[in-house]
């Protein structure tokens, strides 16, 4: 994990202060090592934590002399062994060369097309001082992140916005934006921030930036492959290399000089994380924590009860796989909910799609015990561990139509969605959005936040601007392909990425490893979904790693943080959002009864304190 940033002028402008004030701002972790570059109307910087072998003798910014290239990365490279070998590296003492520096070399090997040679997590800058231009890549699945701005004669980019916040930019704010963020389960475009001239790099793309002519393109270097099916010789062999692929996933995230942790729920996605890594930790004396949000037995009736306590399957997972280091989280970082309010808006430079407070005590604790790369389960669900709701698409896909019709479905009108053309469906999506205004939560909304009409009736616009949406409903792999593709997976990953930073260490997806999730993809599709269990192709590869408890078990309580959803804590957070109503002097006395009273019940509290004790501050910006 590291923050990179760094900017361009082109009205030859010299950069003389401003990577000082980067840096600055960056630095709220701490960082093991900061440097560094500039030249002329140029410059970039680097805040290393050092965590991989390889980072202890990396320095960044790096420059190839011969070349004339300079990166800043903040990259995992997780197929080092295949570009070694690409480049004909076999020396024992080049073969720990940086992965900034195989980035290099596979730029001057293919240019702008070396990302697709590059697995892992990753978001770097290179300039080439010979063309005098900037190209810049973000990973597939936007693990890392990537914010740029580009307008009057300055383009600048930084891992996080408050490095770019703290030059003199513009800091219009993106109204649209703001209103998709007040509603539950918004949708927000992938290249979108809450300011309206900072950008985010999408996911498995890449920018170009002439600053001699002062142009900026972006282009799509990657995404999932929906056409293509496996064809092998049995069935075993399809689990078998669903495992095989599951264990590289792990193992190559494994890569660390330090305690390694895992957010153990008690689900099927964290366990088999656990037992991967377990195995492959096993005799090396690395130390390996899980961390696990505990049960609350005054939690509120809304936690499924019926279900089982997730703690008792994480203890199974504790017991068969010997972790001798398991940390049980029972209490939020603060008592009072206002300072995390205020910790969150400051990690995320605003409004972000996720606020995830149960995250904060979790890395409060692995930093006490020098973690330094923290696993997470997250985004099995979307893809290799789906549970296979919408499996009927596979009968569509293969003209089965008796099939397709009388399989069990809970959508209801979507089995019908197919069938219309992607205009047809967006106009019944504008139509229902103008249907909705009267409905509570929007009414709520407004209640809060004065919007003109327009900005309500454009809600969830921007999916219709990414191809993967428009296409769900193709076939079965298609709607496999958007689940793990649309903007709410990247934008999770990245939030999560951030709350890392803010701890200083790092956190790892192998469900989101990219020759798994195509290897999954590829498979005959009635592997994925037969069965009386769902996820039976997953229970087949990777039984080996699950005690037998996790194997039977087909449901789970979906409350990962129960303590959080305590009596205590719900009414502590209710007198900070009465708190914050009463004290903004932009609602009238009437108007702050109606927004309490709507929200006596709400159970998204946190959520739109937040957003209120940031548009408090931000008033004036509408």
């Amino acid at each position: 994990m590291s923050a990179i940033f760094g900017l361009s002028y082109t009205d030859n402008k010299h950069v003389t202060d401003e990577l000082n004030l980067m840096t600055a701002e960056l630095n709220h972790w701490v960082a093991d090592v900061k440097n560094t570059w500039k030249a002329g109307n140029s410059g970039m910087g680097h805040l290393m934590l050092f965590n991989t072998p390889e980072s202890h003798t990396e320095q960044l910014p790096f420059t190839d002399a011969l070349s004339q290239l300079t990166i800043t990365a903040d990259a995992r490279i997780d197929n080092r062994d295949e570009l070694l070998r690409l480049f004909n590296i076999s020396d024992p003492s080049e073969r720990m060369m940086a992965d900034s520096q195989l980035i290099i070399l596979a730029y001057r090997k293919y240019g702008e097309d070396c990302v697709k040679y590059l697995v892992g997590d990753f978001a770097f800058a290179i300039m080439d001082g010979l063309n005098n231009k900037w190209f810049c890549a973000r990973d597939h699945m936007g693990v890392k992140p990537f914010f740029y701005y580009f307008r009057d004669n300055l383009f600048a980019f930084a891992s996080e916005k408050k490095g770019l916040l703290c030059l003199p930019v513009n800091k219009e704010i993106n109204k649209q934006y703001f209103y998709n963020q007040t509603l539950y389960q918004h949708i927000q475009a992938g290249d979108t921030t809450l300011y309206f001239h900072i950008h985010r790099l999408k996911p498995a793309h890449c920018l170009s930036f002439n600053v001699a002519n002062n142009k900026l393109t972006t282009r799509q270097y990657w995404t999932l492959d929906a056409s293509s099916e496996l064809k092998l010789a049995c069935k075993d062999d399809y689990f078998e290399g669903l495992r095989q692929h599951f264990e590289t996933a792990v193992q190559c995230r494994l890569r660390t000089n330090y305690a390694v942790g895992i957010e153990l729920s008690g689900g099927m996605d964290s366990a088999s994380i656990t037992g991967v890594a377990s195995h492959f930790l096993k005799g090396t004396g690395k130390q390996i924590y899980t961390f696990t949000n505990a049960d609350n037995e005054d939690s509120l009736p809304f936690t499924t009860k019926g279900a089982g306590s997730e703690v008792k399957y994480a203890e199974e997972v504790i017991r068969f796989n010997g972790i001798e280091n398991p940390v049980w989280i029972d209490r939020d970082i603060y008592d009072d909910p206002l300072k995390v309010i205020e910790l969150l808006e400051k990690i995320n430079d605003g409004l972000e799609r996720w606020h995830l407070a149960w995250q904060l005590p979790i890395k409060k604790a692995a930093r006490e015990r020098n973690v330094r790369t923290m696993f997470s389960g997250f985004p099995g669900d979307e893809m290799a561990t789906y549970r296979g709701d919408f499996y009927f698409l596979d009968y569509l896909d293969n003209r089965n139509y008796s099939k397709y019709f009388s399989a069990k479905s809970k959508y209801g009108f979507t089995k019908y969605k197919p069938f219309l053309s992607p205009g047809v469906e967006y106009l019944f999506h504008k139509i229902t959005n103008l249907r909705k205004l009267n409905k509570n939560d929007v009414k709520t909304v407004a209640l809060l936040f004065p919007f003109p009409i327009r900005y309500r009736s454009g809600r969830g616009d921007e999916a219709w601007e990414d191809n993967t949406f428009r296409e769900r409903f193709n076939s079965y792999r298609h709607f496999l392909k958007y689940r793990l593709l649309k903007t709410q997976v990247p934008l999770r990953m990245e939030t999560e990425t951030h709350y890392a930073t803010w701890f200083g260490m790092e956190n790892r997806f192998p469900m989101a490893d990219i020759r798994l999730t195509q290897f999954y993809l590829s498979m005959p599709n009635a592997l994925k979904y037969e069965g009386e269990l769902t996820r039976t192709a997953w229970r087949k590869s990777v039984g080996k790693y699950l005690p037998a408890e996790t194997l039977k078990r087909d449901t789970k309580t979906g409350i990962m943080f129960p303590y959080s959803h305590a009596p205590a804590v719900y009414e502590n957070e209710k007198k900070v959002f009465k708190y914050l109503v009463n004290s903004f002097a932009g609602y009238n006395a009437s108007q702050k009864n109606k927004i309490l009273n709507y929200f006596k019940v709400n159970r998204n509290l946190m959520k739109y304190s937040i957003l209120l004790s940031w548009f408090k501050k931000n008033a004036d910006n509408f």
